[in-house]
């Protein structure tokens, strides 16, 4: 089994375990969290691939997102007409970005957004297009039907993604301050909420700064040497990083 299926299906068991109850409408406009992602090397890709290869690597993108909000965007109880399932996570595509949105600001929904993500900054990875990203939190409108997202989360992940010098996912202050909050008030027995996060002194461009990070474990060491194949000079040091940062995450 490839390791970002194994990692899958270790993220899927939390919610096997803990099955949502919640059945409410999608808000267009409401507190939430995002997820952007930013496909590396995207305009050098479209420069060396074919049309139809650069076609065909963003398909996958999209059929893996649908497959994540498969399995973590939706509870495990139907609506009224035992039919329809309420998607709690959904994503958009728009050239080099991806766009992860939860429906609101519950623990629930930030952990099933944390995993999600992850998956998908490894599986990526794995697929030989790599990702940067950020995670942020606020009002912001996600209207699918009129494809109208916009919101200062939404510009505070993009502009905070921009800074990132490795691939991997971090979280802003916002989320950050929930996680510190949500932490020091659990209840007896109660798991923590960063549980698919890990402090670390994160490379951007301005040099290493303390962040959350997600976890990336589902990789392994000549996965991310294979990523050198692709860059010379300056870039490198995104694979560089990358690695430093497996091996602090994984001792």
């Amino acid at each position: 089994m490839p390791p970002h299926r194994q990692s899958f299906n270790v993220r899927r068991n939390y919610f096997d375990m803990h099955p949502s109850t919640k059945i409410e409408p999608w808000k267009i406009d409401n507190v939430r969290f995002i997820g952007f992602m930013d496909i590396m090397g995207f305009k050098d890709l479209v420069a060396r691939k074919s049309h139809e290869d650069v076609k065909y690597m963003l398909n996958r993108m999209v059929s893996l997102n649908k497959s994540l909000e498969s399995v973590f965007g939706k509870p495990m109880v139907k609506t009224d007409d035992r039919k329809k399932l309420e998607s709690r996570i959904k994503s958009v595509t728009f050239s080099d970005s991806i766009l992860f949105i939860s429906q609101d600001d519950s623990v629930e929904d930030f952990l099933q957004i944390s995993f999600a993500l992850s998956i998908f900054q490894e599986a990526s990875m794995q697929r030989g297009a790599p990702t940067k990203g950020a995670m942020s939190l606020g009002i912001l409108t996600a209207d699918f039907d009129n494809s109208i997202f916009f919101g200062q989360p939404l510009i505070d992940a993009y502009l905070l993604q921009d800074q990132l010098k490795y691939y991997g996912i971090v979280a802003d202050n916002k989320v950050e301050e929930y996680i510190i909050d949500k932490n020091r008030n659990l209840r007896p027995k109660e798991e923590k909420v960063d549980r698919a996060f890990i402090k670390l002194k994160t490379p951007f461009k301005s040099g290493s700064i303390l962040h959350y990070n997600l976890h990336l474990d589902s990789v392994d060491e000549n996965q991310l040497e294979d990523l050198y194949k692709s860059v010379s000079g300056e870039p490198r040091k995104y694979v560089d990083n990358t690695i430093e940062m497996f091996r602090l995450m994984n001792p």
